[in-house]
């Protein structure tokens, strides 16, 4: 045998980590066209001594290719090879068509045949259990064959170690199922005989039962009425267990009852024996009882005795705590009504002020009516005055003087309107407005500056927050720079160059502080914020070597400590002058750990004459005194508020807080600022800033400048007013001189008595309106001013009323508090009548109580006597002591109730007690019943679960049935349009399980249009056939008429040849195997057919399913086949004639 390989691209196969997980996954999806590695395909067969060959290997090359052609004549044993790799993987003798059974293919003249198929495990559907490759060898005898699984590792230098893993041919079906092959579908093993029995026999019965078997519909729904079948029978099962189950708990139930019932009688018995000894010494121990009751009784009594005393004492004292209350709140109440007469008053007074202004306000505009009535009458007859004037002189000649002087009087009374519009409404308009706006402009200035305060005021809080962060970001690296952030490097400097001092210096002076009581933390280093930091030398030079350290360092000089110079004396001072111990200083809450530090700050601070005050108030009032403690110079709140004593050097003052906070300077292992709150207080703090700085003063400046503008538009319009108003009122001067002038001559010359009336009678009513309008003027002025009191006084009488009504409110509520007070006192004196009279009770019962104990020692002496005598005639049970335990033990009349009735349980249970019952045989039963109770539960569980299953594949069945005919007939119509000139499908008939091929050339339907044919009885033969499975149709008439052609008759050999391979290939789109087959596909085919689905199948295995492994057996040649990447083509040579 010769091999031939295309040549073709170099490769190697590759595989997914993740396809080696031994958990199993949902399989994905393979697109087509989409190249993945798939387990299952076959590597490589060796034959030893099957059929025809003695020994023959065919290898694979599935790394890089995935179409194989195998050719060779007649005798070659290609259909040996193509049996053997059913065979070898499981399947049975009879299904190659070649023997009966599997000893029939041994090969003459040997006993023994053998094939080994190696299958891939890389990629989907691999087995996590094994490595690489699988081999699968089958070794058939002339009596039976068996198995063999090895598993084959290959290394990098493709060296293979195999194991054997099974020799079982139920893991072989494993392995195959797994794998994902079908040995009994004839689609995928389309050997030499099933292609010449398929392509003679093409009727619609013998192609719908195809297209069964290779979709494996009818397996799939045969198995769901199995697993239906099996589902009822293992209900039943369940069933059955269900009542076995009840039974046995009927049975276990009876058992249990029997045993309880002995195990009762035997503790019955018992305990009737046990009851007997002790109900002896019941009467002794209802004496001690007795006893003992009294005694307590005489405790209870004191006790009682005492609490009741106690409550009538307390009670008198809340009397007199709730009498002194009252007495307060009358005298509240006095108070009260005093400040309600004063209130009441005040609203009075207020409601007549508002009450006159009202009145003023409507006499004043009743007034200002009037007025206005007088100066229009007025008007009218100094008019009329004029008019008459006009015509007098109008007598004498004057007409043309009598036009001007009308004229002028005109518009002296226009220009005398526009003036007193201009200075009575615009300008008394404007001005308003005027003041209104400067005293937004004052208010706006002011909000300014406030706005301005919280900025700097935020600023300074930011400033001293950012300080006491990093202070605290480097106390994170060393505890030390809490006092300042070079304390750490300072101290190993001075530790590094101690040789240089004298002495070592000491420092920072805070380290050697500690603060007693925490509450005190924000005052004590608000006091030694300037000390805390500073270091203590004993000489200049120690304190000039320390001052080069600074240098070396290279320390900023805000930054640096202050160098205190003090000689190490080791000496505490004693004698300090400090305020009486009454008083808490700040030096008592100080504890210091170093006697030259005590001394340096006592010395820099005095701190030992500062007071520490809680309450704010109390320090200013103590401070503020004339006589403040000796020797307090000033003193501290929590918040660090500084209140100076008032003295003869000194002057009282009191600095508040400014909302400082504590960091933790002197605090033991505890810090007083959260470094998270302080981050977040300090960006709010920046937030607020910014929006004062951004927002809040742009929008004062914006409105100040918007004020500013209007009022200068205000001034400018004022003073473009007033200055009109000048040039009016020289306007009107002028005419008024006119018409003096013109009147002078117009009376000279006319000099009439007449005229001279009315010039008269017109100054007279000139001067009468000049004082008229500055009456109604100062009406004005005084409405404009009531106007402006009005409304004050209502605002200073509505509060003054909603005090008043809080007032009343606060009265009434007082006199709800009287009444309760005086209930109160109704109360406890009623109580205090009930203690007294108790009080007298408990004393007389006090003598009775003592009488009845000696009684009953006496009587208890005398039942003892008798107990001893007794004891004779009755046995001690066992585990009984003499005297017993009577503690819990019921009273003599239960026990005597009880003795009784078990007297009568006993003698009854006895009498129906009957076999006896085990423990052990309790317990057994037991243990049997839960395991039958466990494995039911367990079967009914499978059971529900088997139906849910059963559930879902009957609810998916017919989408799958319909989607896998779907896919089938369009894949098939697909394949028939290569060829260009066949038309048609695949017609489905499920009820007569009937598939019919529809097929026709378009060239022979050219050819038969228009033709006439008539039915034949071989037409009525076929289908009769095609209906086999139903009622045959009725037979058609003879007459003649038009038919398309339905079926393959009208195909030519190699025609129906290709329509066949394009149905085989339709039903591989639906059903996934690792590998096809196909033997003598193209035994009836011509070469054009031949050669167009040789291409086809080539195409489709590389192009289409570059994932499955396809082998083509064909006696033809294949010369002429396309040479394409992914095809390896094997020819066989003749082995036998």
């Amino acid at each position: 045998m010769s091999k031939r390989d295309e040549p073709g691209p170099s490769g190697s196969s590759f595989s997914s980590p993740e396809l080696k997980d031994p958990k199993p996954v949902k399989r994905r999806k393979i697109m087509d066209g989409e190249k993945v590695i798939i387990a299952g395909r076959v590597a490589s067969i060796h034959l030893k001594n099957f059929m025809c060959h003695a020994n023959l290997l065919i290898e694979f090359d599935v790394a890089n290719k995935n179409c194989f052609y195998i050719g060779g004549p007649n005798g070659s044993g290609k259909s040996a090879l193509f049996a053997a790799m059913n065979m070898g993987l499981g399947g049975r003798g009879s299904d190659s068509e070649r023997g009966n059974n599997v000893q029939a293919y041994i090969k003459d003249g040997t006993t023994q045949a053998k094939i080994t198929i190696t299958l891939t495990n890389e990629g989907l559907n691999a087995l996590p259990e094994y490595d690489e490759l699988i081999s699968i060898e089958r070794t058939i005898n002339r009596t039976a064959s068996k198995y063999t699984i090895r598993n084959i590792k290959v290394n990098t230098h493709k060296y293979k170690m195999e194991r054997v893993v099974s020799t079982k041919k139920s893991d072989v079906d494993s392995v195959v199922t797994r794998l994902n092959i079908h040995l009994t579908n004839p689609a995928f093993w389309m050997s030499q005989d099933r292609s010449r029995s398929f392509l003679a026999n093409f009727k619609p019965s013998t192609v719908y039962k195809l297209y069964l078997e290779s979709t494996n519909l009818e397996n799939i729904r045969q198995s769901y009425n199995r697993f239906a079948e099996s589902i009822d029978h293992s209900a039943e099962l369940v069933t059955a267990k269900s009542e076995e189950i009840a039974n046995e708990k009927r049975k276990l139930k009876r058992a249990q009852e029997s045993r309880v019932l002995q195990l009762k009688l035997e503790k019955d018995r018992n305990l009737l024996a046990s009851y007997r000894w002790k109900f002896l010494f019941c009467r002794v121990r209802d004496y001690d009882n007795n006893i003992m009751l009294n005694k307590k009784k005489q405790e209870v009594h004191k006790k009682l005795h005492k609490e009741v005393k106690d409550a009538y004492y307390k009670n008198r004292t809340e009397r007199s705590e709730v009498q002194k209350k009252l007495q307060e709140l009358r005298d509240e109440v006095e108070v009260q009504d005093e400040e309600i007469k004063e209130s009441r008053a005040d609203v009075d007074n207020l409601r007549k002020i508002v009450n006159d202004l009202k009145h003023e306000i409507k006499m004043s505009e009743s007034q200002m009516r009037r007025k206005k009535v007088e100066i229009m009458l007025i008007r009218k007859e100094i008019a009329k005055a004029q008019k008459q004037l006009r015509e007098a002189l109008g007598k004498f000649g004057h007409e043309e003087l009598t036009k001007k002087l009308a004229e002028a009087e005109d518009k002296r009374e226009s220009l005398n309107i526009e003036i007193e519009e201009i200075e009575h409404v615009q300008l008394k308009a404007l001005r308003k407005k005027y003041e209104k706006l400067t005293k937004e402009l004052r208010n706006e200035e002011e909000e300014k500056f406030n706005t301005r305060g919280k900025i700097a005021t935020l600023r300074r809080t930011i400033e001293q927050d950012q300080k006491i962060l990093r202070s605290m970001k480097a106390t994170k690296k060393n505890d030390v720079n809490k006092f300042g952030p070079y304390m750490s490097e300072i101290l190993t400097e001075i530790d590094h160059r101690s040789s240089q001092f004298k002495q070592k210096p000491k420092g920072p002076l805070g380290k050697y502080v500690t603060l007693v009581e925490p509450k005190w933390a924000c005052a004590t280093e608000e006091c030694f914020k300037n000390i805390a930091n500073n270091f203590l030398c004993c000489s200049q030079e120690d304190a000039a070597t320390l001052r080069k350290i600074f240098d070396i360092l290279k320390i900023p000089s805000n930054d640096r400590p202050t160098i205190v110079v003090s000689r190490f004396t080791g000496i505490k001072y004693e004698d300090l002058q400090q305020p009486g111990y009454q008083f808490k200083t700040l030096y008592r809450t100080l504890a210091f750990s170093d006697v030259d530090v005590h001394n340096a700050i006592i010395d820099k601070s005095n701190c030992e004459q500062f007071l520490l005050i809680e309450d704010k108030t109390a320090a200013m009032k103590l401070m503020g005194c004339d006589d403040p403690p000796k020797y307090a110079v000033k003193a501290y709140t929590p918040d660090a508020s500084q209140i100076f004593a008032n003295g003869l050097h000194s002057q009282y003052r009191f600095y508040s807080s400014r909302g400082k906070r504590a960091v933790g300077l002197f605090g033991v292992n505890q810090k007083q600022v959260d470094e998270e709150t302080l981050e977040q207080e300090l960006e709010a703090a920046n937030r607020e800033l910014i929006r004062l700085e951004n927002h809040d003063i742009k929008l004062i400046e914006k409105t100040l400048r918007e004020l500013t503008m209007e009022r200068s538009t205000i001034k400018s319009t004022i003073d473009k007013l007033d200055k009109k108003t000048r040039e009016l009122q020289y306007e009107r001067v002028k005419i008024d001189r006119n018409i003096n002038d013109w009147k002078a001559d117009m009376t000279q010359c006319a000099n009439t008595e007449q005229v001279d009336n009315i010039n008269d009678a017109l100054g007279e009513l000139q001067e009468k309106l000049s004082i008229l309008e500055e009456e109604a003027y100062c009406i004005q002025d005084k409405l404009d001013e009531l106007d402006e009191k009005f409304q004050p006084a209502i605002k200073t009488k509505n509060e003054s009323e909603k005090n008043y009504v809080e007032l009343q409110q606060e009265v009434k509520g007082y006199a709800a508090q009287t009444l309760s007070f005086q209930k109160q006192l109704r109360k406890l004196d009623e109580d205090g009548e009930a203690g007294k009279n108790r009080l007298d009770k408990l004393k007389s019962n006090e003598d009775e109580l003592y009488h009845d104990e000696a009684r009953l020692k006496s009587e208890r002496d005398e039942a003892l006597n008798i107990v001893e005598k007794e004891k004779v005639t009755i046995e001690r049970p066992r585990r009984e002591a003499d005297p017993p335990d009577l503690s819990e033990f019921p009273s003599t009349k239960d026990a005597r109730k009880k003795i009784i009735e078990m007297h009568k349980a006993i003698s009854r249970d006895a009498a129906e007690c009957g076999d006896t019952v085990t423990i052990g045989s309790v317990k057994e039963f037991k243990e049997n019943l839960k395991k039958l109770r466990e494995s039911c539960r367990m079967l009914e569980e499978v059971v529900e679960e088997m139906q849910t299953v059963h559930n879902g594949r009957l609810k998916a069945y017919p989408t799958l049935k319909k989607y896998t005919e779907l896919k089938v007939t369009d894949k098939f119509k697909e394949l028939l349009a290569i060829r260009g000139h066949f038309v048609g499908g695949l017609e489905f008939d499920h009820e007569k399980e009937n598939l019919n091929v529809n097929v026709h050339s378009t060239k022979e339907k050219d050819a038969l249009a228009g033709k006439e044919y008539s039915s034949t009885d071989e037409d009525e033969d076929d289908e009769q056939e095609f209906y086999k499975n139903g009622k045959p149709k009725k037979k058609r008439s003879k007459k003649t008429k038009k038919k398309p052609v339905c079926d393959l008759k009208g195909l030519s050999g190699g025609e129906r040849s290709f329509v066949t391979a394009a149905l085989v290939m339709s039903l591989w789109e639906v059903m996934e195997q690792p590998f096809r087959m196909l033997d003598e596909f193209d035994v009836f085919m011509d070469m054009m057919n031949r050669k167009l689905v040789m291409d086809l199948l080539v195409e489709m295995a590389t192009k289409k399913f570059p994932h499955n492994q396809f082998i083509f057996f064909t006696p033809q040649g294949i010369k002429e086949l396309n040479r394409v990447d992914g095809l390896q083509i094997f020819e066989m040579e003749k082995v036998r004639d």
